[in-house]
């Protein structure tokens, strides 16, 4: 019998296997980037299916196989898509740093505080004015670049990087070295 771990993940990306299975790439604050099979997913009447979308924000439920992590249950709390899909901006940002994750954070890599440090600037997303978000994903990318250790911590921004949560004095901040902190984080992209 496998033992049965609990998590809150996001679901990165996932394709289809099968007729009605789901592989997903799932971004968990406990066991960093796993990949997970979710038996049944896309059946209509499944109780996985609305939890196994991409962009699906919740607590999972796993067990560790020998064929690797399945997904035995998901309570869904909220779906990035549907919450930003009045703002293409904010979507695409959600995606770009999603996608990010998946590409530098390696599988079965426990960071929970990235998982806190992007659960937080979602949090923060959703009621941002326009003028914030630009300035608000350059804070949440260079935390994640500095936690991941690809990013070394310039003085000049007096931020504290190790914070996850964003607050409106630590964007007052770094609003005039926008450029840049872009330039940086795109420095550190490149080495990656």
């Amino acid at each position: 019998m496998y033992h049965k771990h609990h998590t809150k993940g996001i679901v990165i990306s996932s394709r289809i296997e099968g007729d009605s299975n789901r592989l997903s790439n799932i971004f968990t604050e406990n066991f960093g980037l796993i990949v997970a099979k979710i038996q049944g997913a896309r059946n209509i009447y499944s109780k996985l299916r609305g939890g196994s979308q991409d962009f699906s924000y919740g607590e999972f439920s796993l067990v560790h196989g020998k064929s690797g992590w399945k997904v035995v249950s998901v309570r869904a709390k909220k779906n990035l898509f549907e919450e930003f899909r009045n703002s293409q901006t904010k979507l695409k940002i959600v995606n770009n740093i999603l996608n990010l994750i998946k590409k530098l954070v390696g599988e079965e890599e426990a960071h929970s505080s990235i998982f806190s440090i992007i659960s937080n600037f979602f949090i923060f997303l959703k009621n941002a004015e326009e003028k914030d978000v630009a300035i608000a994903e350059c804070l949440t990318l260079l935390r994640v670049l500095h936690s991941l250790g690809f990013m070394r911590h310039d003085p000049e921004f007096m931020i504290p990087m190790s914070s996850t949560e964003i607050a409106k004095e630590d964007l007052e901040t770094i609003a005039p070295r926008r450029l840049k902190i872009i330039e940086l984080i795109n420095e550190s992209l490149k080495a990656t």
